[in-house]
């Protein structure tokens, strides 16, 4: 279905209303605030009628404009403007602005309940493929690149968000195991007590002893983000990120404007790890510093580090430069997003919605279904 023959009703925008009492001022104030030169006047939530910029300069030029700008939007506005309805094709609502040099028009039903404005710029940017969701997220999947604009989804679905989660708790699970079972095993055939140096609480006083089971506590954490780096999720992830960027800056997708986007995006789950990494080992540390003043220092260091390390996570850690396969995939996914977008126009989407795209809920599922199945086996971590 070609995009300029959906109904008008799917990119509808809201503008700030007036009543007919409202002073000429504030109609002017509003449109200079909302840069729409066109505002809608209702009674009693029908159409009464529209006041433009025009129509105000008109006014102004018969008397003392210090005075008249507390007449009433009544005097000023159109009482019968041209309309559309919700049903009209967008390109007859665009030929109705040209032929009477209108940027908007408003869009009533048959009844008169007023609905909204169509602004001619969003009729224009269906065509130049530049009407896009506010606000775009995504994940790296083990079947490609899954992006959401809220309402929307598009690229890899729940079964790739699901394997996502499988990934992440094997890969978490290999690393406990590699550092718990390594320390056991370096124990008996050294006797150095690594292991017990690794489950041993740490001391209000550190020694040589506590600082080694430290890093030996940290040391599931990096070799988890090793794993992400050395494993194909690095590039679907940074090819995720990239085509985020391009669509958000509203560059083509296509590879060469792709590939200059960069690979560190500040709204990335990583950085949130990150800040929940910093918080939860400065909270334990045992200082021997008062309870309530440890955990505001953890706080504050993690509102002053979480992006900064995230960053770097992200740079060195959770993507790398992707290949050509990966790049592609992500701009599949960023255009099947935005045709959708632009096919369904604006709509209300509920906050269960929302968590459901986010893809937060499947990630989840797919973590807990390794956890469970080890259970069920009956196989400890380590």
């Amino acid at each position: 279905m070609m995009l300029w023959s959906l109904p008008v009703h799917r990119y509808m925008t809201s503008v700030p209303m007036l009543s007919p009492d409202d002073p000429l001022a504030k109609a002017v104030a509003l449109a200079r605030a909302t840069r729409t030169s066109t505002l809608p006047v209702l009674e009693n939530g029908r159409l009464v009628g529209v006041i433009a910029e025009s129509d105000i300069a008109r006014l102004m030029q018969g008397g003392n404009p210090h005075e008249q700008q507390y007449l009433s939007v009544a005097a000023a506005m159109t009482t019968e403007p041209l309309v559309v309805s919700p049903d009209t094709p967008t390109s007859q609502a665009l030929q109705a602005m040209q032929a009477h040099g209108f940027s908007s028009l408003p869009v009533v039903t048959h009844d008169g309940e007023y609905l909204g404005m169509i602004l001619r710029s969003d009729v224009l940017a269906l065509t130049c493929d530049t009407v896009r969701p506010p606000l775009v997220g995504g994940m790296a999947t083990p079947l490609g690149v899954y992006l959401t604009g809220g309402g929307v989804r598009a690229g890899a679905g729940n079964l790739g968000l699901f394997l996502t989660g499988v990934l992440l708790m094997a890969l978490n699970l290999g690393a406990l195991v590699l550092v718990y079972s390594g320390s056991r095993w370096l124990q008996d055939k050294t006797g150095i007590a690594l292991y017990a140096m690794l489950v041993s609480p740490t001391a209000t006083l550190l020694d040589w002893q506590d600082w080694v089971g430290m890093i030996l506590r940290a040391m599931p954490i990096v070799l988890f983000l090793l794993f992400v780096r050395l494993s194909p999720i690095a590039g679907i992830h940074a090819a995720e990120h990239m085509t985020v960027h391009a669509i958000e800056r509203g560059e083509p997708l296509e590879p060469e404007y792709v590939r200059r986007m960069p690979r560190v995006h500040p709204r990335c789950g990583t950085n949130l790890a990150a800040g929940a990494i910093i918080f939860l080992t400065l909270a334990n540390l045992n200082t021997g510093i008062y309870r309530d003043v440890t955990l505001l220092v953890a706080f504050i260091a993690t509102l002053l580090a979480w992006r900064p390390v995230g960053n770097f996570l992200q740079a060195v850690f959770t993507t790398r430069p992707p290949n050509e396969r990966q790049v592609r995939n992500g701009i599949e996914a960023g255009k099947q997003l935005l045709r959708r977008y632009q096919m369904q126009g604006y709509r209300p989407v509920s906050l269960r919605e929302r968590i459901w795209n986010m893809g937060i809920l499947q990630i989840a599922a797919g973590m807990m279904s390794v956890w469970w199945l080890l259970d069920i086996l009956g196989l400890g971590v380590w």
